[in-house]
């Protein structure tokens, strides 16, 4: 192979890779724009029809063996370990896409969904992998390398070949899916919508240990307020009279439509009266679990004390969970305790 399709291959693997890590990580905690999903998706099988030519790559300079720098047998034994993990992201990912095998995958003691597994491999194990091995590997492209015919056509190629396959992998997904458990958009299954209390429990590590007792808990607003309160969960129980149909989607696989009731945050952020130079709020839970988000953001969010007609069980944030109806589950924040304005100088600190 060529020094030009080498540098044209590597390139443009780099590229899908860089896409993916991209919508990948977006993905993770806003369900929109939606088409990002999709191009994850294509991008995902033109990166898997490289693989082969990769592949060939690989085995040559494989094929070369280990030496006296040090360097190199250590970026083998790196690239080794990367390819190794970008063949079971993608196992995972279609075991998920195409709804074959158990729901819940146990390795080494852990149980996650094939989903939780194909974005837990990729951003923990094959980023760092990759990049180590792009700066310390990847050849540098020349203009030469995509001029001419032959590398347009290559392009385009591969671009309507990725289509194809996703498009063939959209409709083989739909066929294989259970027709009683609908997808959304983001590749998660509906579960529990409309059940109350009784739908799945989405907590991040070390939450939900500490059950806080309505009686000496408490809800804070701080910082860049003229009137900061402190308010009992009968006093948030009386302000609960706003409903908002929202969807929690977990990055877990799974989402849920629910009916909250509680306290619309702007509601509170009025009666504290914030400061003029005030850019957003950080909600705050037990274990120093936080989300932060903008004023504009913060106008969507509801502080729900209901899911349906019954009060939030411990599992679910009781006393008071945040809904944020555009992010996923990862900022609707459980247990809360405060609300803080900032400003740009807090920001920073």
């Amino acid at each position: 192979m060529s020094g030009t399709n080498l540098r044209f291959i590597n390139t443009l693997i780099l590229s899908l890779l860089l896409v993916l890590t991209l919508t990948g990580v977006y993905g993770l905690f806003f369900p929109f724009p939606s088409f990002l999903f999709e191009i994850h998706r294509i991008a995902a099988w033109a990166l898997i029809l490289l693989i082969p030519w990769k592949a060939i790559i690989s085995l040559r300079s494989l094929g070369r063996g280990v030496d006296r720098r040090l360097d190199r047998n250590v970026m083998i034994v790196v690239s080794v370990a990367a390819s190794i993990a970008t063949i079971i992201i993608i196992i995972f990912g279609l075991l998920w896409k195409w709804n074959l095998g158990e729901y819940y995958l146990w390795i080494a003691g852990y149980g996650y969904t094939a989903i939780g597994w194909h974005w837990g491999i990729a951003l923990y194990l094959l980023l760092p992998l990759f990049a180590l091995h792009a700066w310390r590997r990847w050849p540098h492209p020349k203009k030469t390398d995509f001029s001419g015919r032959r590398q347009v056509l290559k392009l385009i190629g591969l671009g309507v070949a990725s289509v194809a396959t996703w498009g063939i992998s959209e409709v083989l997904a739909r066929n294989l899916q259970d027709k009683d458990v609908p997808r959304r958009f983001t590749g998660s299954r509906e579960e529990g919508s409309f059940a109350g209390n009784d739908h799945p429990v989405t907590s991040g590590p070390n939450q939900g240990k500490i059950k806080l007792d309505p009686s000496t808990w408490n809800l804070r607003l701080t910082g860049a307020v003229k009137t900061p309160l402190t308010l009992s969960y009968a006093d948030v129980l009386a302000l609960s009279i706003s409903e908002v149909t929202a969807i929690l989607d977990c990055t877990g696989g799974w989402y849920t439509t629910q009916i909250w009731r509680g306290i619309p945050l702007t509601d509170l952020l009025a009666r504290a009266e914030i400061h003029d130079e005030a850019i957003g709020i950080v909600l705050k839970g037990v274990s120093e679990y936080t989300a932060s988000f903008t004023l504009i953001q913060a106008e969507e969010i509801l502080l729900a004390t209901y899911v349906g007609e019954e009060v939030l069980e411990h599992k679910h944030g009781y006393p008071l969970r945040a809904v944020v109806p555009s992010r996923r589950g990862w900022h609707w924040v459980k247990w809360l305790t405060e609300i803080e304005v900032i400003t740009i100088s807090t920001q920073s600190v």
